[in-house]
């Protein structure tokens, strides 16, 4: 020992540890935005959050891979990888990086969507959730509803399409039935709340401005909250505004927030323990 100190021998070369064990000993997580969308966005650092508590108990640590413009370049990224699996979060249909995933065929646990992957699968049901929302509206006696969405596909060839964003509008048409207007339906990207506003302003310079809006996050809503108060609209007076998360900030807002709840680092948690149970197995999807 103190000769292999003396020489400065900083022990067993980590490449061959993982021949000899048979693991990495980290695992992987790909999703659908930047890097700095996962610590700024509300909602992300909580599924984060979940899936740390979900390893604690084991010497793993984790990779994250972003999305890119350049999708192929990050495919090869999932494709080199050092991890034992793979946590997909909330991707879209035919995104590459799932492809190359699930071609190396090492456990892998998807979250939200890609919906219809052959693999175990965390999520609500977004369509359910979205319909009891508009409903809820409903019964309060609104005729006007406002949506602001994600956007639905992410390509012109809308080959990369998000299924979150799909299941949602059908909850809301579905909750709102007859009084269902597509015109009042704006897409704001990014999730953040300076497109909320500006499509929230949009809405109420319209002949018959909506008298409640449906926002896809909490992010959204605040943006519509911010819109509103600029309009000199009161809230909830003249205008019902529900949101999608129960993120920090719903609580924070002025009024606060209505909102749907789900349950985000309760989600990391199961996946990170549904994977690490894969990997303990041996077993790939």
């Amino acid at each position: 020992l103190a000769t292999a100190e003396e020489l400065g021998y900083p022990g067993p070369d980590p490449a061959a540890r993982r021949l000899r064990t048979g693991r990495a000993g980290a695992i992987g997580v790909i999703f659908a935005e930047r890097l700095g969308y996962q610590f700024t966005d509300p909602a992300a650092p909580a599924f984060l959050r979940g899936i740390a508590r979900g390893i604690e108990r084991e010497p793993t640590g984790l990779l994250l891979i972003p999305d890119s413009r350049q999708r192929a370049e990050a495919a090869r990224t999932v494709r080199e990888a050092a991890v034992d699996g793979f946590i997909i979060y909330s991707a879209p249909q035919n995104d590459p990086r799932v492809d190359a995933a699930l071609a190396r065929r090492l456990p892998v646990v998807t979250v939200d969507q890609p919906r219809g992957a052959e693999t175990p699968f965390v999520g609500i049901d977004d369509r359910a959730a979205a319909r009891t929302a508009a409903q809820y509206l409903r019964e309060l006696g609104h005729e006007r509803v406002g949506v602001l969405s994600f956007v639905t596909t992410l390509d012109a060839a809308e080959s990369l399409a998000l299924d979150i964003s799909v299941e949602r509008l059908a909850g809301y048409e579905e909750g709102l039935g007859g009084v269902w207007d597509a015109g009042l339906v704006r897409t704001c990207r990014p999730n953040a709340p300076e497109p909320a506003r500006e499509a929230m302003l949009d809405l109420l310079h319209e002949r018959e401005p909506p008298t409640a809006i449906l926002a896809m996050s909490d992010i959204f809503a605040i943006g519509a909250l911010q819109a509103a108060a600029e309009a000199g609209v009161a809230v909830p007076e003249e205008l019902s505004v529900v949101g999608f998360d129960d993120s920090p900030v719903a609580g924070q807002a002025n009024p606060p927030l209505t909102t749907i709840a789900q349950p985000q680092e309760e989600k990391g948690r199961l996946a990170a323990q549904l994977l690490l149970e894969q990997v303990e197995r041996g077993a790939p999807v």
